[in-house]
Formats: C-alpha cells, sequence, structure tokens
C-alpha cells in the first residue's frame, strides 16, 4: 500500500493506494478516516485500483474542522482529477452525501456511484432518537467533554433493529480512532444548510446525475436508513436500491467480503448498461 499526498486549496490530503485497475476511490464518514476502509481495500485492491484519503481535518489531513461538505466536494474533485478520472465512487455515511454532490457538479470524474447508508435530508426526515442524540452531543461539546459528545452521536448513528448499537460492538481499536476524531465530529453536527444532514443536495439535483447510481442499506440498521433510501428511490427512480443482509451502519468493517461483492456488483450493473438521465418525481 502506498501514502501518498496532494495539495489542494488550504489544505494538503493523504491517501492510501492499493492494487490495480479501473479506480475505485472511497469517501469515509463522519468521525472515520482513511483506515476505517483498511479490510475493505484489501478485499477491493485484487480488481480495482482503490485510494482511501482522509478528508480534511481528519487522520494525517490536518486542518481546522469544515462545516462545509461543498469544501469535502471540492477536495474530493481535485483528488479525482490528479488521479485521472473517472473513478468508481464509494461514499459511506455523509461520505455518500460528497459522492453525491460530486457527481451533481463534476459528472466527468464519477463512472458509477455506490452509496452507503447517505443520511439524506435527515434533518428534515429525522429518525426516533436523533434530536436528542444530537442535543446531548452539542451540550457535551459545551461542557468541553467532546468525547463524550461524540460517543452519544456514534451510538446512535449506528443503532440497529434489534436495539441495540455497533459501535458498543466494534474492537476497541475502532471505537477509539472515531473517538480521536471528536472536535471535527462535533463541528460538522453544527446546524447548516451545507452539512452532513442538510439540503444541499436534492432530488432535482440529483436527477441530472449521469452515473449509474447504487444505494446500499444495512439489513440490520435501523430502519430509518431504509427509509431514506426509499424516499431517494421514489424521487430517482434510476437508483439501485440494495439491501445487505445482516449488515449495520459500520457495514464496511464488519463485513467487508460481503461488502466487497455488492459494490462488485454494482460497479458490473453499472457497466453493462449506458448512463441514463434520471427523472425525479420530487415528493
Amino acid at each position: 500500500m502506498r501514502d501518498c499526498r496532494r495539495s489542494v486549496p488550504g489544505a494538503e490530503l493523504v491517501y492510501d493506494e492499493e492494487g490495480q485497475g479501473p479506480l475505485l476511490v472511497l469517501v469515509h464518514g463522519t468521525g472515520a478516516d482513511a483506515s476505517t476502509w483498511s479490510a475493505l481495500m484489501k478485499e477491493c485492491s485484487a480488481a480495482y485500483r482503490v485510494v482511501a484519503y482522509d478528508r480534511r481535518g481528519y487522520g494525517r489531513a490536518t486542518h481546522p474542522p469544515v462545516r462545509d461538505h461543498r469544501i469535502h466536494t471540492a477536495d474530493l474533485a481535485a483528488l479525482i482529477e490528479h488521479l485521472g478520472p473517472p473513478a468508481h465512487v464509494v461514499g459511506w455515511s455523509s461520505g455518500a452525501i460528497i459522492g453525491l454532490d460530486l457527481a451533481i457538479h463534476h459528472p466527468r470524474q464519477v463512472a458509477s456511484l455506490t452509496l452507503l447508508e447517505a443520511p439524506l435530508h435527515g434533518l428534515r426526515h429525522p429518525a426516533p432518537g436523533m434530536l436528542k442524540a444530537l442535543a446531548q452531543a452539542k451540550l457535551a461539546q459545551l461542557r468541553g467533554r467532546h468525547q463524550d459528545g461524540a460517543r452519544a452521536f456514534f451510538r446512535w448513528a449506528s443503532g440497529t433493529r434489534d436495539g441495540g448499537n455497533a459501535f458498543d460492538r466494534a474492537s476497541e481499536d475502532a471505537r477509539r480512532r472515531l473517538l480521536d476524531h471528536s472536535r471535527v465530529v462535533l463541528a460538522e453536527l453544527d446546524p447548516g444548510l451545507h452539512g452532513p444532514l442538510g439540503e444541499h443536495v436534492s432530488y432535482a439535483d440529483m436527477a441530472s446525475i449521469v452515473a449509474p447510481m447504487t444505494w446500499i442499506v444495512g439489513g440490520s440498521s435501523m430502519p430509518w436508513y431504509a427509509q431514506l433510501a426509499e424516499r431517494a428511490k421514489r424521487a430517482v427512480p434510476a437508483i439501485d436500491l440494495v439491501q445487505l443482509d445482516g449488515a449495520s451502519h459500520l457495514m464496511h468493517t464488519e463485513n467487508p467480503s460481503a461488502l466487497a461483492a455488492a459494490i462488485a456488483r454494482a460497479i458490473e450493473r453499472s457497466s453493462a448498461r449506458p448512463p441514463e438521465r434520471a427523472e425525479a418525481a420530487i415528493s
């Protein structure tokens, strides 16, 4: 695996690269960094040139927290331009929102788009317990207890159908890596139109995406993620909606083999048909 760097306006991105073949770029969600993809990279690198990068503010890409996700979109566009477009883009959680924004504004760079439980329009359609978890996180932030705040958010976001959560079941190292970014996480959760739960990606914009889109939800995740995906599917029928049985919001660390196979199938489907512009039925 190669550790590489790329300068972007105001920051330096650091990324890992492994394998050869078509370019596959992995975009992490709130609280993570490139290391969250390590197991999935190994699974995918036999068939793809896989790149996972630290978004600015995370991991090795030192930078103050970024509240406007359009900056992350510009960073991703610059990185793919450097690597050689187009790329198959996989975004997890808030990283999926960045992938959507990229496909809307930089269509030449995206060969296909795979979304892993995107919290699209999450504030408009809140899940049970979501507003309480966000309030707990922000209150802890005000008290200077950043890890407690981030932990409250992670435990809610990784909630499962059985009433538990994947964060508590994750390894100690995985939990530590997420909590290491507590200050960045809490900054991203500030209210705003251009945050991970905001409105800057609309269904009408998604209807302009020409790259094939696959939306994967975990069969064990709390129903909210599937509900958001189904709402997007009704608005943009061209989305392929896939359920990964036995998986939760941390699907890329829980079962990377099954997720790698699902991503490969999504890319194969995208290669088998020409890109087509969706028609949105906005509700």
